[in-house]
């Protein structure tokens, strides 16, 4: 009996073997699994490889995404809880803009892996993707990067007697024997010097004070969770640095390369740089701007949502349902967002 019985579990045993080889649980765990009726497949196992945002820190699949829609916000720095973002030890539009340069440094050695951070094309520009044709050339971003107020035009004729007779008095009269022509050339130059238009400096007060953040607001019902997904940063040129005193967007660069260059970048220095500043502890540098970001210490007011015109607040001011002003009608925004979360945690 013992001897017919151990003949059965050997043979039990055989078939079960046999029929996870059959069901490839030997070689490929992903193929039996997808083999078992359950109520796994509701989410569908295939869409493991189908994220919802394939420019995500942290993306989620499709299927888990129940509500989303897309925001643009624009922080600034000259509010005081977004003044940490602007301390003089440690900028954040400093890190982004050593970042593209970076980039470009490795593009003239001809490196073949990625350094720094890509620069793209605005929003202003057309630009909403992040292909290779959106890449800004070097020549493109230094002039975006330009603070157009301080060029001063052509030179005035009219001035040109003027000018001529105060060089030939300059420094004790080294100029007075030289013929118009020469004298001409002079100020020319100097002129040109000076009209010229000098770049924003993160350091100055006021030059590089915005951040345009192009965000998803996702319900992961995985999770039964609201995230904040972050795509891009966008530096943003205030009133002061144009002609026409409006803002101007500078350049693009995607959250993901963002994350990576300061994890990079604060482990290197030894969290001496690309570090939040702590008001409440200024020692304390244990928060990189990355993580800041994710905690979301910063306060920004909803510049766009998604529609089906595709309009920003500002252009649908005057519209039906719209009878707000702009910053009323960002902040209804955001907490009819806040209330829709509330509602979709307790579906």
């Amino acid at each position: 009996m013992k001897r017919v019985s151990a003949i059965l579990l050997a043979l039990l045993f055989v078939t079960l073997v046999k029929a996870q080889d059959e069901q490839g649980a030997g070689t490929d765990p992903a193929k039996f699994l997808q083999s078992i009726e359950s109520t796994t497949r509701v989410a569908g196992l295939n869409s493991a490889r189908k994220l919802n945002n394939e420019f995500s820190v942290r993306p989620i699949r499709d299927e888990d995404v129940m509500w989303s829609i897309r925001l643009w916000s624009k922080m600034n720095f000259n509010e005081k809880l977004n003044s940490a973002w602007n301390a003089k030890e440690s900028r954040i539009s400093e890190v982004i803009l050593n970042g593209i340069e970076a980039y470009y440094d490795a593009k003239s050695q001809a490196l073949d892996q990625q350094v720094g951070i890509t620069p793209y094309a605005t929003f202003e520009t057309g630009a909403a993707g992040f292909s290779d044709e959106d890449i800004l050339s070097e020549t493109d971003f230094r002039n975006n990067l330009k603070n157009m107020s301080t060029a001063q035009g052509n030179y005035d004729e009219a001035l040109r007697g003027q000018d001529r007779a105060e060089l030939k008095t300059r420094d004790g009269g080294r100029f007075a024997e030289y013929s118009d022509a020469r004298l001409d050339s002079i100020i020319d130059v100097e002129y040109q010097a000076a009209s010229a238009a000098r770049p924003l400096d993160p350091a100055n007060k006021g030059d590089l004070d915005v951040l345009l953040i192009e965000e998803d607001m996702i319900f992961d019902r995985n999770q039964s969770l609201a995230k904040w997904d972050i795509v891009s940063i966008t530096l943003v040129a205030p009133p002061k640095a144009s002609v026409a005193g409006t803002e101007r967007e500078i350049v693009r660069i995607k959250y993901e390369e963002l994350v990576n260059y300061i994890e990079q970048v604060y482990s290197e220095s030894n969290k001496n740089t690309a570090y939040w500043y702590n008001p409440k502890n200024p020692r304390d540098r244990n928060i990189n701007f990355a993580h800041a970001f994710d905690l979301r210490l910063f306060s920004a007011y909803i510049t766009k949502f998604q529609n089906s015109d595709d309009s920003n607040i500002q252009t649908l001011y005057g519209k039906s349902d719209y009878d707000y002003s702009i910053i009323e009608q960002a902040m209804r925004k955001r907490m009819e967002l806040l209330e829709k979360m509330h509602n979709l945690w307790e579906y």
